[in-house]
């Protein structure tokens, strides 16, 4: 697709949308609430069938609709609708979520004044009073590590794509690899990110209210489980060193081999069928991902330690 004449000061706020009909209409009524007004709204539909595109178009008519013929995945679908922004600036945000109606001004004036290609705002709970401790930390095979609390804003790892500012121009060169259908792809942008020198961090004082979970759901789940295996395996894949591939490589085989007779013992075995799976996705896709793997190597700034 062609790409749209970038306008200067205006921000393109990006929502893939896949059956998320009941938390559009206070998502999107706090986005056009905005005291920033030089915004326009895209939202991508990944096929949905719960009637999302005619409610929006009924009730938010100056929201920009993107009609995909089937479910292309988070990476891919925030891609298209890049080409199709024309904003100097994105935000990427999710359905579940619902913002204050002085959050633009505040995300993009913090973006403005601090040198980082990436601001994201705190998360705070949908409903309930408090932040969310948004964990971003990675373990040696590349799992977010959920196990270490943590908050650092001068530590981060990794930010939710769930919501993000940054320029056009960065995601224009950067986009997300589109061998992904849904999760890891944060851990793997940012991570490439990193390799290439770029900086990230929360915006002080600027909070988004998110559900979490809103288009797969909680629990365990085997598409989740799915997407995990395949997504992690090639995410090290492409962004360890050679040195430190090798090392890793075989702890993450294992790690999948304990959790595999871990849910055996569950009596789950599509859940733990899902890591063979994941270890063949990758398989046929290895030549694809050795190529992009090559892309990032040479142009990595910084090593593994750092």
């Amino acid at each position: 697709k062609k790409m749209n004449k970038i306008k200067k000061n205006l921000i393109s706020v990006v929502i893939v949308n896949w059956n998320g009909k009941k938390w559009l209409y206070k998502c999107l009524k706090t986005l056009t609430n905005q005291t920033y007004k030089n915004i326009e709204i895209i939202m991508v539909d990944n096929f949905s069938n719960d009637d999302s595109i005619n409610y929006v178009t009924k009730n938010f008519p100056s929201v920009k609709i993107i009609k995909n013929k089937s479910n292309l995945g988070l990476p891919k679908a925030n891609n298209e609708a890049v080409k199709a922004s024309a904003g100097e600036y994105l935000l990427l945000i999710n359905t579940d979520t619902w913002v204050e109606n002085d959050f633009v001004e505040n995300l993009l004036s913090f973006y403005k004044k601090n040198n980082y290609t990436v601001v994201s705002p705190i998360e705070k709970r949908y409903i309930e009073k408090g932040n969310f401790i948004f964990n971003s930390t990675i373990d040696l095979t590349g799992s977010p590590a959920f196990y270490i609390p943590s908050y650092r804003k001068d530590k981060l790892f990794f930010m939710s794509v769930a919501y993000f500012c940054l320029k056009k121009d960065y995601l224009n060169t950067l986009g997300f690899d589109e061998n992904y259908f849904a999760y890891y792809e944060d851990v793997d942008w940012f991570w490439r990110m990193s390799l290439l020198g770029k900086k990230f961090a929360y915006a002080d004082e600027v909070f988004v209210y998110h559900a979490g979970a809103g288009a797969i759901g909680k629990g365990i789940k085997y598409k989740m489980f799915l997407y995990r295996n395949q997504n992690a395996l090639q995410t090290i894949l492409k962004n360890y060193s050679l040195f430190t591939l090798i090392i890793v490589l075989p702890f993450y085989i294992l790690q999948n081999l304990v959790e595999m007779i871990f849910f055996l013992i569950l009596l789950k075995p599509k859940i733990t069928f899902s890591y063979i799976e994941g270890w063949w996705f990758n398989f046929k896709n290895l030549s694809r991902i050795l190529k992009k793997r090559k892309w990032i190597q040479k142009r990595r700034t910084i090593n593994d330690w750092q």
